[in-house]
């Protein structure tokens, strides 16, 4: 703080102290001194500081403070943001490790079909982000709405535009995504029409996106 600069160690001292909010006997005794050196102290910290009573150099001090803070914003938001990068990897990476666990719900029917990875779920739904045919297994699917999840939840936590503008920018893949997973279970995907649903449109589609696959399935159903 450049008004610290100017004060010598005691002056500190009794500033630190004076900002507590102690009086002058009480800076005294902290300091084990007498009441009329704090009282040279203080008129010799008026006359560097440019103030001239106590409130004064209080008002002064407190602004510096906040004025310093508001000269790294930047840093801050760094911060937060590589915290939040932190957290976003150590979730999906427990999340992949439970997945590991459950590759034999993928399983079609015909003893085909893996697990994807959080990376190759995102980029194959980023890739389709207009196909509503085919179909979509449960691991892309989710890992995909984990993506976008955190990914909104981060922009948000940042500026709450900017999750917004993440959140429209990514519907039209996800509600393609929602289309193709519910082809894997056998229906079409005019069922996300739930989505208009209050609350409840919304439980009824997370409980269908989670069936297992079906086999087989006709081309009709899989271009609805």
């Amino acid at each position: 703080m450049e008004s610290f600069e100017k004060l010598s160690t005691r002056e500190r001292d009794v500033v630190d102290l004076l900002l507590e909010g102690n009086s002058n006997k009480q800076i005294a005794r902290a300091l084990h001194i007498s009441e009329r050196t704090v009282e040279f102290h203080l008129t010799n910290i008026y006359a560097r500081l440019g103030v001239s009573s106590r409130t004064e150099l209080i008002l002064k001090l407190r602004e510096s403070t906040v004025a310093e803070q508001e000269q790294f914003p930047q840093n801050s938001v760094r911060q937060n943001l590589r915290s939040l990068i932190d957290a976003l990897r150590q979730t999906v990476s427990r999340i992949g490790k439970e997945l590991k666990m459950e590759n034999s719900l993928e399983a079609r029917p015909d003893g085909s079909g893996t697990a994807m990875t959080f990376f190759d779920a995102v980029r194959a739904c980023l890739t389709q982000y207009a196909e509503f045919n085919g179909r979509a297994s449960r691991s892309e699917f989710w890992w995909f709405v984990l993506f976008v999840v955190l990914v909104t939840a981060m922009l948000s936590y940042l500026h709450e535009a900017a999750g917004s503008m993440f959140l429209i920018a990514v519907l039209l893949p996800l509600l393609a995504a929602g289309s193709r997973r519910l082809h894997d279970t056998g229906r079409s995907g005019w069922w996300q029409l739930f989505l208009l649903v209050p609350v409840g449109g919304i439980v009824v589609l997370g409980f269908l996106w989670a069936q297992p696959p079906v086999e087989p399935l006709t081309d009709e159903l899989l271009a609805m």
